[in-house]
């Protein structure tokens, strides 16, 4: 995931370009209606995008490569030009009470890390192994590295060629 290597950066691009023809689309938000729709049968999105278009279509799964894959998280922050700290500090502290974790987990559909939230949910959902793995698929996630911007640009060249070659 967050390889620095030219080689591996290459290697995975030429890969790409082999699949190019089975790809349907290189789309963001689009993918959710070719999903739900059975327009395409594979898609690379969130988990809580994978919870709406599962709710649209029955045939659907969510499924972490056994290989291993990112691990993302929502954030809420604060921002640096924040003036009003009150209210806030009681946002996120109110989100942060487990029984608005364990509901807006619910609403959104993306996990909660809130451990006591995650208690509150229903076992259905505690259960559900495609959002809350278990530890030996979490073992194989990475969490993306802050890269150098000369890496990320050939990141971004990189992929610039591979949407050019679909």
């Amino acid at each position: 995931v967050n390889t620095t290597n030219t080689k591996e950066l290459i290697a995975a691009k030429n890969k790409l370009n082999r699949l190019s023809p089975n790809v349907k689309a290189v789309v963001a938000d689009e993918i959710k209606m070719y999903m739900a729709e059975g327009e395409a049968p594979i898609a690379v999105d969130w988990s809580g995008e994978a919870t709406e278009m599962m709710s649209q279509n029955a045939h659907l799964h969510y499924v972490v490569p056994t290989e291993g894959s990112n691990m993302w998280f929502d954030n809420l922050v604060i921002p640096k030009t924040a003036k009003h700290f009150k209210a806030i500090y009681a946002f996120l502290n109110f989100m942060n009470k487990p029984e608005n974790a364990a509901q807006n987990a619910k609403y959104i559909g993306y996990s909660t890390p809130n451990t006591d939230g995650y208690k509150l949910l229903p076992k259905s959902v505690r259960d559900d192994k495609q959002f809350y793995p278990p530890k030996r698929v979490l073992d194989k996630l990475e969490v993306y590295s802050n890269l150098s911007a000369k890496k990320v640009q050939q990141y971004n060249d990189l992929y610039l060629e591979f949407k050019m070659h679909h």
